[in-house]
């Protein structure tokens, strides 16, 4: 009766053990999706544009490389804009992504007229990315998935 006794004891602390579910790691990653930027109260969409997702070594930030965007339909070429040290934090549902203010790069500079600001979003476990900031005073926004 005592082994019993134990044994329904011994069952009954692994019954009342949380298990913490594993959170993910921030992962380097190519996506492709439709960038949305409000220009003159209109929304302006870029689709098929490709996002890279690269985090530091320790996982806490990441830079975002938007290629081949225009933000107005009058612009004539397309640059490459890149949003560095945004910080990261894992969650059960991927990997949170904010940033409150950064100067981004293109064209091999800094460019602080174009400020990014409010930047939220996610890497989701299912393969997606989304985000949305405002470059300057133009609110912008990525959703895209996983190539």
């Amino acid at each position: 009766m005592k082994k019993l006794l134990v044994i329904l004891a011994a069952l009954s602390l692994f019954a009342c053990s949380k298990v913490e579910p594993e959170l993910p790691v921030p992962e380097k990653a190519d996506y492709k999706g439709t960038v949305t930027v409000i220009y003159q109260d209109s929304p302006f969409e870029n689709e098929d544009i490709e996002v890279n997702f690269t985090p530091s070594e320790d996982g806490k930030t990441a830079d975002i490389v938007i290629y081949k965007i225009r933000f107005v339909s009058q612009m004539p070429v397309t640059i490459d804009v890149t949003i560095p040290g945004v910080s990261l934090a894992a969650t059960s549902e991927g990997i949170d992504i904010e940033c409150d203010s950064v100067i981004p790069l293109a064209m091999g500079g800094e460019y602080p007229r174009y400020t990014v600001t409010d930047l939220k979003g996610i890497q989701k476990k299912d393969g997606t990315l989304e985000f949305s900031l405002n470059f300057g005073d133009y609110p912008t926004s990525f959703k895209g998935t996983k190539q």
